[in-house]
């Protein structure tokens, strides 16, 4: 907890910890807060958000209050986005209240660098607490099997850059889509599959996932525009996955993103078979 507070208020470091109080879901007039860390003259809120979401505007501000009659203190937002992307999206302050951004990333290591000031007992709960953080952080199990299916073309973002968007796939091993718009995910998924010229050629593993306030931010040379500036979801992918030989639509879907099973994919002659077979099993699809 000390560690913690002394990234998002450093004159924490002079406390006691006997004089810092811990409160989870604070009911109050305008909503309940998820953590509330009070001490001597001030107060530190944190609103915690699954995937790279984060707290409206709205909703900080109906928390300010709280922390002005303390006599001081910040609003901290926590979720997986990253500091850049948070500084794109969120306030400096709410009504003079500063406000300031945790990825949980700082979180897991503010864990790991204080176990290593530990021993016995109090190790051992770090480190249970280190594997709980790690499976709310990772909200899709590395088991699910669900399969985001998109469409690439061979146009280039923003109309220049080096790749096209399949290059970026087959040649680069990356994708990415807009953040928050559009009914793009909010979570990453676990496998994406490709198709172009009427059938699916590619299927992989996400291995790793961001979100850049930016494509300039990750690929200068695209040209900046309306819609190569702003939030994008950018996804690193794995080895492809079998089956190797193209996997025919079996029906017309034209653009559509679609989700579906893995193994319902990688085991039926069409698109159109694994859809089916997808909601036959789980009702989705």
């Amino acid at each position: 907890m000390k560690a913690l507070l002394g990234q998002v208020w450093p004159s924490s470091g002079d406390l006691d910890p006997s004089e810092i109080a811990a409160a989870l879901e604070v009911r109050g007039d305008v909503g309940r807060t998820d953590l509330e860390l009070t001490f001597p003259g001030a107060a530190v809120i944190i609103e915690a958000k699954r995937g790279w979401l984060l707290p409206s505007f709205e909703q900080l501000a109906s928390y300010a209050p709280r922390i002005t009659a303390r006599g001081g203190g910040a609003l901290v937002t926590l979720s997986q986005a990253s500091h850049a992307l948070a500084a794109t999206q969120l306030p400096a302050q709410v009504d003079g209240v500063p406000v300031l951004h945790l990825p949980w990333r700082d979180v897991l290591d503010k864990v790991d660098e204080s176990r290593r000031l530990e021993r016995g007992q109090a190790r051992a709960w770090l480190d249970q607490f280190s594997t709980y953080l790690h499976g709310v952080i990772h909200v899709r199990s590395v088991s699910d099997s669900w399969t985001y299916c998109v469409v690439l073309n061979n146009e280039r973002p923003g109309g220049g850059g080096r790749y096209t968007f399949s290059q970026y796939v087959t040649e680069d091993l990356r994708y990415f889509h807009p953040y928050g718009i559009g009914g793009w995910p909010t979570e990453p998924p676990n496998f994406m599959a490709f198709r172009w010229q009427g059938a699916v050629h590619r299927i992989h593993r996400v291995v790793k996932a961001d979100v850049v306030p930016s494509l300039l931010d990750r690929w200068p040379d695209i040209p900046a525009t309306e819609d190569t500036v702003r939030p994008h979801a950018v996804y690193e992918l794995g080895p492809r996955l079998p089956p190797f030989e193209p996997i025919m639509n079996g029906a017309s879907y034209r653009a559509s993103r679609l989700w579906v099973l893995l193994d319902q994919l990688q085991s039926s002659e069409t698109l159109a078979q694994a859809m089916a077979g997808t909601r036959q099993l789980t009702g989705r699809g």
